[in-house]
């Protein structure tokens, strides 16, 4: 696995060596002469499912400083931008970024391969495969910043340099049908050429149209605010080929690092992050060990550590796995920084004093802080709770509690995909801990039921913060407490921020489509403008 992302990412690098963009603004580069001559395109497939998945660049800036802040899973004392909810125009546009540009350019990427298969019939399923990863990508670009370029990205080769932006309404609508459409093509598709060369799959057509279906149903269940009625059919849609939405988490849809190196692209990009690149910045928050422990969750102790010497990277021979006693795990208070201002830690209640860092809790060295462990794309767990609030609403047949304790379980259990996790999993995630939790936290009727599957996805969705981002736009749940201080610099008068900002330089090389795209925002390229889909109830 390590080889094909590290060849991939070799390749890419030699691809970028040939390409000009002199001509071309930051979205859409001009690859020039890349032929199936010269470019064997499945090495770019595999790099762009690697990169669509997040590298460590977007992760640590929207999904660690932002995002996991903002979403108080953890805290920080070191990073004030989603704590305080201030502004960096290099974190905020960190994963624009890196999919529209660069080394990783994934959007560009995927339109080169697809131009080259799509008439191919030796690779009739890879085809399909990119359309349903070109899916995952954009819909998680148009979440985060709302209009994008959409039909004219990745499109500097055909002399598109300075691409409109689509209204994510439109973008929204394709994504259902791009996703219905290959997940049905698939079927009679033949066989992948990917072989190893598939990171995701490994070339099993069947986990693809998993992934495509899975999707489709996330897809769909975002717009319960906006538009029920599209909602309500594709999820219906989805739920008519109920085989191919995942059911049991050892069909997760993931991208496993069995070789990770924190020194390399080859890394988990949280795990990268958690354990080497800033060790000891991200605590769990306060909040987010208080749900677990309110709730006697057993996962607790696979999601959280504390350890007497956090500084030391991965590989250090004194790099310190703590222990996971739940007992001796306390979150950190959201809301502070070092130093000895008003926010300072100094004046967080119940202080431990200037060794804080050995006090609070880190994530698990043994799950999400080390470079070896999954990525979750598309999970069981997730998938059933969604089920679970669509049965609730009456779009699908079948027991909203049934798909709501398929949906807890599969989230316990998934931990049995972590490596290392081994000794933690047979202690906490027994038979008897996973009916016990769920005895002491059932679905329960009515409002309350469409809070507890919610908060549950919250609690899965842990570094997977882009999607608990958008579900707590969509939800409203869980009920997270601002940080409501007049901290300097704050850009939303103390409100958690609703979308990331639009990249500056966009204002200069997209400008009148730039401009286009802000005018349909209430409030401007702003922290507080909501996305199409995100309406106020």
């Amino acid at each position: 696995m390590k080889k094909q992302i590290l060849y991939a990412t070799m390749a890419l690098a030699l691809m970028g060596g040939a390409t000009g963009c002199s001509d071309f603004g930051d979205v859409n580069n001009d690859p020039e002469q890349m032929t199936p001559e010269v470019m064997d395109f499945r090495y770019v497939f595999t790099h762009a499912m690697t990169q669509a998945c997040g590298s460590d660049w977007d992760v640590w800036r929207n999904g660690c400083i932002y995002g996991a802040n903002m979403m108080q899973h953890t805290t920080s004392v070191d990073w004030a931008h989603g704590v305080f909810y201030t502004y960096s125009n290099d974190y905020s546009a960190a994963y624009w970024n890196g999919l529209y540009s660069g080394d990783r350019a994934v959007i560009r990427n995927l339109k080169l391969i697809m131009d080259q298969w799509k008439d191919d019939p030796q690779h009739a399923a890879d085809y399909q495969m990119c359309r349903i990863l070109k899916a995952y990508a954009f819909q998680r670009m148009t979440d985060l910043y709302g209009d994008i370029p959409y039909t004219e990205a990745g499109r500097g080769d055909e002399g598109i340099g300075y691409p409109v932006y689509d209204t994510q309404q439109s973008i929204y609508l394709d994504l259902l049908k791009e996703l219905t459409e290959a997940r049905d093509a698939l079927e009679n598709a033949g066989a992948s050429s990917m072989d190893s060369h598939d990171v995701i799959g490994g070339g099993n057509i069947t986990t693809w149209r998993r992934f495509a279906n899975s999707l489709l149903l996330r897809v769909a269940m975002r717009l319960t605010k906006v538009d029920e009625k599209t909602a309500e059919t594709y999820v219906k849609n989805a739920f008519e080929k109920s085989d191919l939405l995942i059911a049991d988490a050892n069909d997760n849809i993931m991208v496993a690092h069995p070789d990770g190196q924190a020194s390399d692209d080859s890394a988990e990009p949280y795990g990268k992050i958690f354990c080497s690149a800033d060790p000891q910045a991200f605590f769990l928050s306060e909040y987010f060990v208080d749900m677990l422990k309110d709730m006697k969750d057993p996962r607790l102790s696979l999601i959280g550590t504390r350890c007497d010497n956090p500084s030391f990277a991965w590989g250090h021979e004194s790099f310190d796995f703590g222990t996971s006693d739940p007992d001796e795990l306390v979150g950190m208070p959201v809301g502070y920084e070092t130093g000895s201002g008003d926010w300072s830690i100094a004046n967080a209640p119940g202080y431990p004093g200037e060794n804080f860092r050995s006090y609070y809790a880190l994530p698990n060295r043994y799950t999400y802080g080390r470079p070896d462990v999954p990525t979750m794309l598309v999970t069981a767990a997730e998938t059933q709770l969604l089920l679970a609030e669509a049965a609730l609403r009456g779009w699908v047949s079948g027991s909203a509690e049934d798909y709501y304790n398929k949906g807890v379980t599969a989230a316990m259990k998934q931990f049995s995909l972590y490596p290392a996790a081994g000794d933690l999993y047979a202690q906490w995630i027994t038979d008897a801990n996973i009916n016990a939790y769920l005895a002491e936290n059932p679905m329960g009727t009515g409002d309350e039921a469409y809070k507890n599957i919610n908060t549950q996805y919250y609690i899965t969705t842990f570094c997977d913060e882009y999607e608990t981002f958008a579900n707590w736009r969509r939800s409203g749940y869980p009920e997270l407490t601002p940080v409501d201080k007049d901290y300097p610099n704050c850009e939303t008068n103390g409100q958690i921020i609703r979308r990331f900002r639009y990249p500056l330089n966009e204002q200069q090389i997209n400008k009148a489509n730039y401009d286009d795209a802000v005018s349909k925002l209430s409030d401007g390229d702003s922290f507080m403008s909501r996305v199409w889909w995100d309406v106020a109830k």
